[in-house]
């Protein structure tokens, strides 16, 4: 919540003229160096929900921001929760990634939906990969499933969308690829409170489902012991096979 004193600061930094506003951010980026990736993020935040929705209205399907940005800025979390190595780290790194995950949230608020599912899914993917190496207990594993609920927006928002403002193929095949991670996670860790395998089953197309039966053929695991694991990946299984769309 914006304080009172925020406020009045706000306002004053609305009627200043840009150049003022430089020399203010130049400032602060001397006095405070560190602030610098934290600039950098927020430079890809959608500036203007008019301008966005303007700007969305043409390119929902094409990615405007810098998503080197991004995965580093993730990956400093990461790396930085890790060399902490205390209890209180996954909570730092939980609320450092959530925010990271809301700059996600903007452009899905303003319609630009290429932009979201990559922040979404970069959020995701690097914290599944460090996932073992942080001493979470579940406030980490509530970003990915914020991502998980961002990613399914994603994929069931292209239903209503006019052909040409769809996700184009790849990015369809690494939105797929991304929710099908998140329900490995799910699988192995637990905590993501969205159906992943109903909002794939709902939405895959004809032509997607080959690779994506694939995929899941090879984690079923021939060992007696993993009949618990292989399950939920051959129930996965069915359910894809039993409902497709045409394009």
């Amino acid at each position: 919540m914006t304080t009172k004193n925020e406020k009045t600061v706000l306002a004053r930094l609305k009627k200043m003229k840009r150049a003022e506003l430089l020399f203010i951010m130049e400032q602060l980026l001397e006095r405070k160096p560190d602030i610098t990736p934290l600039m950098e993020l927020l430079i890809e935040l959608p500036s203007s929900p008019t301008n966005q929705q303007e700007k969305a209205s043409s390119t929902s399907d094409k990615r405007t921001l810098d998503l080197v940005k991004i995965q580093m800025q993730v990956r400093t979390i990461i790396r930085s929760a890790i060399r902490r190595g205390s209890m209180e780290s996954a909570y730092w790194a939980a609320a450092e990634l959530g925010q990271v995950c809301e700059i996600g949230d903007s452009f899905a608020d303003v319609g630009q939906w290429a932009d979201a599912q990559a922040v979404y899914a970069t959020v995701a993917e690097e914290t599944i990969t460090a996932y073992e190496a942080l001493e979470d207990e579940c406030q980490v594993a509530e970003v990915v499933d914020g991502c998980a609920h961002g990613l399914v927006l994603c994929l069931d928002t292209q239903r209503e969308l006019p052909s040409h403002k769809q996700l184009d193929a790849s990015n369809r095949k690494e939105l797929l690829s991304s929710l099908f991670n998140i329900w490995q996670f799910e699988h192995d860790y637990g905590g993501i409170t969205v159906d992943v395998a109903d909002a794939v089953v709902r939405n895959v197309y004809d032509d997607e489902r080959t690779w994506l039966e694939e995929w899941l053929q090879q984690k079923v695991k021939p060992d007696p012991d993993a009949q618990w694991s292989n399950r939920g990946i051959l129930s996965f299984l069915a359910r894809l096979t039993e409902k497709t769309l045409d394009i």
